[in-house]
């Protein structure tokens, strides 16, 4: 069988994993002197080609995929350099951009450039979403 760059992980609890994944805590200013934080574990990992699979809890009104400074406007946007697909496992979370919500059960597949967000998770419930991120090859 030949050698993969990720890791061969069998069933494990993630928040319990006993160091197998990596996770870590991103606080975001809310621009009006309040922060909020989301947690992303990190599931996989090539080093080789950067591809990833990362899980992602976003606390209850958390803000993410803009410019803080610009207060998260429609007009502040993310794009990225690799391809992107998320899945929202729980919760809810509001695209200012489009000014749509997107739900749990709800999919994406952005390709590299594509613009999106900012978001800000739901008021009273957050949200879960898995993502895999996977770079071009050259």
């Amino acid at each position: 069988m030949p050698s993969l760059a990720k890791p061969e992980i069998e069933f494990t609890p993630v928040t319990d994993s006993k160091g197998v994944f990596s996770s870590s805590v991103t606080s975001h200013s809310n621009g009006d002197g309040t922060f909020t934080n989301y947690r992303t574990y990190l599931l996989s990992h090539d080093p080789t080609t950067g591809d990833r699979t990362i899980l992602k809890e976003h606390s209850p009104g958390s803000v993410w995929g803009g410019n803080p400074s610009d207060n998260f406007d429609k007009d502040t946007v993310c794009s990225h350099d690799y391809w992107e697909e998320c899945y929202i496992i729980e919760g809810r979370f509001y695209d200012v951009g489009k000014e749509q919500w997107f739900a749990a059960g709800s999919y994406c597949c952005r390709p590299p450039g594509m613009l999106h967000g900012p978001c800000r998770a739901d008021e009273k419930v957050g949200c879960r979403e898995i993502c895999m991120a996977r770079y071009e090859q050259k």
